[in-house]
């Protein structure tokens, strides 16, 4: 989503913003989007062009955006990379 790059699903990490709730990691309910899984570069560029937020077709605040970064890119140093 945010490189553009095309990657076997092993290498990517799904985000899903189910309605009425905060942004979810994982499968699940709701519209989702795919970012590469080790590359916190693919992430910014994302949230830079709003590619995230007309995939998953809402807005997304501030803070949505710190605990997503925290949890996809903060677990790497403890579990060696995210899920």
């Amino acid at each position: 989503m945010g490189c553009r790059r095309i990657a076997p699903p092993a290498e990517l990490v799904r985000v899903a913003g189910p309605a009425g709730s905060g942004l979810a990691v994982g499968p699940g309910p709701g519209r989702g989007a795919w970012l590469c899984a080790d590359a916190p570069a693919c992430f910014e560029a994302a949230i830079r062009r709003h590619a995230l937020a007309r995939a998953l077709r809402r807005g997304i605040q501030a803070d949505e955006v710190d605990r997503l970064r925290a949890t996809l890119y903060g677990r790497r140093t403890a579990e060696g990379r995210p899920r």
